[in-house]
C-alpha cells in the first residue's frame, strides 16, 4: 500500500485561513489542525507500512507573530498534551523538536511525560515546534565541528534534530514553498502542494497522493 514509503513530512499551512472561511475562532480552527493530525496519524499508522510522520506546527518565523496568537497557539498545545496524556493506549510514539524554550515548564513537562510514556512504540509522529530549517544545519556544522569529525553527509545528518529523509512532503494551504522547513533532509523528497486548507486535509486526500506517489519512477539521479 504505501510502495516502500518510510517517512511523510506534513507542512500543516491554512489554519488562520480556515477560521476567516468558516467564521470561527482561531482557537477553535487551531485546536481542529491538532485534532486532525492525531486523526491523520492514526489512519496513517494503522493502513500503511510508513514508519515516521514529521508535522511542522510552528515555524521559528511563527514566534514574530502577535503575542495574543502565540498565546492562543500554546494553549492549543496544552490543551492537546493533556488530552493525550489521558489516552489509556498509545499506539505510536511522539517527539517534540524545535527550540522548546519559549514554552513554560509545565507544558515542557509535559512533552516529556508523553514522550517517555509512548517511547516503546515503533510508529513515531514528531511534531516540530519553533522549528527552523537553516539553523538546525547551522547548529549541525557546529556540533560536528566540536565532536571533531569529518564534515560529510553522515557527520551532519546525524547532528540534525529529525536525521530521517522524508519521502513525501505534504503542504495545505496552496503555496508551494518549504518556508523554512527540512532543507538538508528532501534532496530527493516528492513534494505536493495541496489547495485545501490543513484543518480540512482528510484521509482520502492523503490515499490520493500516495496514488500519484506509486505512479513515480524514482531514480535519485542516476
Amino acid at each position: 500500500m504505501s510502495n516502500n514509503i518510510n517517512h511523510v513530512s506534513f507542512i500543516m499551512d491554512g489554519n488562520n485561513r480556515w477560521s476567516q472561511k468558516n467564521r470561527t475562532s482561531k482557537l477553535n480552527s487551531y485546536s481542529k489542525g491538532a485534532e486532525n493530525l492525531i486523526k491523520l496519524a492514526n489512519f496513517i499508522f494503522q493502513n500503511t507500512e510508513i514508519k515516521i510522520i514529521s508535522a511542522f506546527a510552528l515555524s521559528s518565523k511563527n514566534l514574530k507573530r502577535p503575542k495574543k496568537t502565540l498565546d492562543m497557539i500554546i494553549k492549543v498545545l496544552d490543551k492537546f498534551l493533556e488530552k493525550s496524556l489521558k489516552e489509556d493506549q498509545y499506539t505510536f510514539s511522539y517527539k517534540f523538536k524545535g527550540d522548546l524554550n519559549f514554552l513554560g515548564k509545565s507544558i515542557k513537562n509535559k512533552i516529556k511525560n508523553i514522550e517517555n510514556r509512548t517511547k516503546n512504540n515503533s510508529k513515531l509522529l514528531i511534531i516540530l515546534i519553533n522549528y527552523s530549517g537553516q539553523n538546525d544545519l547551522i547548529k549541525s556544522f557546529i556540533k560536528t565541528n566540536k565532536q571533531h569529525l569529518t564534515i560529510n553527509k553522515a557527520n551532519i545528518q546525524k547532528n540534525l534534530q529529525v536525521s530521517e529523509e522524508p519521502d513525501i512532503l505534504i503542504r495545505t494551504g496552496g503555496f508551494q514553498r518549504i518556508s523554512d522547513f527540512f532543507l538538508f533532509n528532501i534532496s530527493f523528497t516528492e513534494f505536493f502542494f495541496i489547495k485545501k486548507l490543513w484543518p480540512d486535509f482528510n484521509s482520502k486526500d492523503f490515499l490520493n497522493i500516495l496514488y500519484k506517489y506509486q505512479k513515480i519512477e524514482r531514480k535519485f539521479g542516476i
